[in-house]
């Protein structure tokens, strides 16, 4: 099924970090934190995507201090500012500094494009992508969260760890010392993730025989409790492109790594090959997010199913949840949208 993809990547490994206390602050195995803190340790520079000091962005840094890692993990579910990072990485590379950079396919594409040519200090890691949705989303929640709690955000997340791996959390922080966490999917920017990507990002030229980076990861889906790679707290998944990627790969130090196959790996990894499917209330969400806004715009572009069942999700206790889908069908059937 995967033949013509399969002889892109020279290895396939799922993976985490062996220490599970940094593990759980990573969003998947934190293989990408244990490929950048080699890089530092041993002198070098890492290009990667940190919030804005409001956390009202997201956008791209170079780093070269240790301490400074912690604003890169985590996932950004959105478009990224790229500022002056590919002249900053292109003068760092002609001065010799070895440079690891992050990105997601189409942006490791890019900064490729602009350099012209390859470069032996140069690695590069894509992130397996499931299409960004707009800074717009992004901005807006985080200001309707400062808004509903009266306080700034000083702390956010949209793949937060409660101990285990998943469902993943959207966590945010205030200054007042509140605290908000909710299942991303049931979450308003959760809904715009789901069904609102850029619209290259449905004919995404960067996805099977065409991703560009020396490394590919991404979070290993369909990874299970048999698995002599699971970990209940995170798992990666690296496909390897470049011999240069193994080698520093294989260099990292505070990670297990087990091989695997590239069927297997992709089996639930579809992104890796596909583009983002096109969901049917893309565009009215993308009007309604441009004329009333996020919450407005998540709540009335659902169908009658979906509002229920966001409405249950978030304030119905579970031993109710049965009662309120017998009432969705009774209503449908009443209203004639189709039989019960």
């Amino acid at each position: 099924m995967y033949e013509e993809y399969n002889r892109h990547d020279i290895a396939v490994y799922a993976g985490f970090l062996e220490n599970d206390a940094e593990l759980l602050e990573c969003t998947s195995g934190g293989i990408a934190t244990a490929l950048a803190r080699h890089i530092i340790q041993r002198g070098g520079y890492v290009a990667g995507v940190a919030y804005s000091g409001d956390f009202y962005k997201a956008e791209y840094k170079v780093i070269n201090q240790e301490d400074q890692l912690d604003e890169f993990k985590g996932s950004k579910y959105i478009e990224v500012e790229k500022g002056d990072v590919f002249h900053d990485v292109k003068t760092l590379l002609d001065a010799g500094e070895r440079v690891l950079f992050f990105g997601l396919p189409c942006i490791v594409g890019a900064v490729k494009s602009f350099l012209k040519r390859e470069y032996d200090n140069l690695i590069t890691c894509e992130l397996v992508c499931h299409g960004p949705t707009s800074p717009k989303v992004h901005t807006e929640y985080v200001k309707h969260l400062e808004n509903r709690f009266g306080s700034r955000v000083t702390d956010f997340s949209v793949r937060k760890k409660r101990e285990v791996w998943t469902p993943p959390y959207l966590y945010a922080k205030f200054e007042n010392g509140r605290e908000f966490e909710r299942p991303f999917y049931s979450t308003e920017y959760g809904y715009a993730f789901s069904v609102m990507g850029r619209g290259s990002c449905y004919d995404c030229k960067f996805k099977g025989n065409n991703r560009m980076g020396d490394i590919m990861i991404g979070d290993f889906w369909g990874a299970k409790p048999e698995d002599i790679f699971w970990n209940d707290k995170g798992v990666s998944v690296i496909f390897v492109h470049t011999d240069k990627g193994k080698e520093l790969l294989h260099a990292v130090e505070g990670i297990r790594l087990f091989e695997t196959t590239f069927e297997r790996a992709v089996s639930n990894n579809p992104m890796v090959i596909q583009s983002k499917e096109r969901k049917p209330e893309r565009e009215k969400f993308k009007r309604l997010l441009d004329q009333k806004g996020l919450i407005y715009a998540a709540y009335h572009s659902k169908t009658l199913k979906g509002r229920i069942k966001a409405t249950a999700a978030r304030f119905v206790p579970g031993p109710l949840k049965p009662f309120l889908k017998t009432v969705y069908l009774y209503i449908k059937k009443a209203v004639g949208l189709g039989k019960a």
